[in-house]
């Protein structure tokens, strides 16, 4: 039986968004005569202006990762169902019947053929089918099921496909990010990115249990609807990270409910850091509100920060 769990304008038109004073940001949205959306920002750290800028093809952020939804388990036994009948249809076997073995769900199925082995050929047959189309559709979505924890699978976000296919999009925030920063070290532009990102609205999480998807937006969404939850934030944070650093190491950790991430870089002595296959990942929270500097993590979550209990991908 598979047991999953889901772990969830007009040109030159001017629109300031003004955060409560803790947050102290600014963003200025003006849409360009050429077709370009400019993002400015402006925020105060530690008694100093900052500023950061850059601009976006608005056809870009409108088509940037379309075919990104909410994960449906209704949507997934339907696909799983029709490709059942569809290869029921071609193997046209009049002594083959097939039955769900549990209510309203397709898979197990319990299959019944002249012969136990050709039963057991036809019901391996079916269900690798079967499993294929349910797997087409989690590609379909940018969706994908990793076992987390032993015996544990889970259907959640594919962060890492996301953020690959988000490079080209993001060229541009990453551009401004090079000619804002020619000479930085690692460290540096993280904690650039972290003093920026955290002040960003957060997006409190729907249920998980819903949806994988519940409050996460794909990096330009993040951008363009200014708010976003902590896994959207991480995958924007890495992909700015990954074309800027490409030889950097970066890992997401989930934790209960939250999401951080992880930075192969050289750690200094109050650094919060991890150590997974045998390297050493210093780790940032880009969620905000509160503003947390690189190499630390909330005090609720330190517990769950362990090798062999935290789950992480790479990105």
């Amino acid at each position: 039986m598979i047991r999953t769990s889901i772990f969830t304008l007009s040109c030159w038109l001017l629109l300031w968004s003004a955060l409560p004073a803790a947050a102290s940001l600014q963003l200025q949205r003006q849409q360009l005569t050429d077709g370009n959306q400019l993002f400015s920002y402006r925020w105060q750290q530690n008694g100093q202006r900052v500023d950061f800028s850059f601009q976006l093809p608005e056809q870009n952020t409108q088509q940037h990762l379309r075919s990104f939804r909410r994960y449906s388990p209704q949507l997934a036994d339907t696909y799983m169902r029709q490709a059942l009948q569809q290869e029921l249809a071609k193997l046209n076997a009049p002594m083959l019947r097939v039955d769900a073995l549990s209510a309203g769900n397709p898979l197990p199925i319990r299959v019944t053929a002249q012969t136990t082995q050709d039963a057991q050929q036809y019901r391996q047959h079916l269900t690798q089918h079967m499993l294929q189309a349910r797997q087409d559709y989690l590609t379909s979505i940018y969706h994908t099921e990793l076992s987390i924890n032993p015996g544990r699978q889970v259907i959640m976000v594919d962060h890492q496909r996301i953020l690959a296919d988000s490079l080209q999009d993001l060229l541009p925030v990453a551009e401004a990010l090079q000619q804002k920063f020619p000479y930085t070290t690692t460290r540096e532009l993280s904690q650039f990115l972290l003093d920026w990102l955290q002040r960003i609205p957060y997006q409190r999480l729907d249920s998980r249990s819903n949806s994988s998807a519940a409050g996460f937006l794909p990096p330009l969404q993040l951008l363009q609807q200014h708010r976003g939850d902590c896994d959207s934030k991480v995958v924007l944070m890495a992909t700015l990270l990954r074309l800027l650093l490409p030889d950097v190491s970066l890992v997401i950790l989930y934790l209960p409910n939250h999401a951080v991430l992880g930075i192969g870089m050289q750690s200094q002595s109050s650094d919060q850091q991890l150590r997974l296959d045998g390297q050493n990942f210093v780790l940032a929270d880009p969620t905000g509100p509160a503003l947390q500097p690189i190499g630390e993590i909330a005090e609720r979550y330190q517990l769950y920060l362990q090798p062999g209990i935290v789950n992480y991908r790479k990105l």
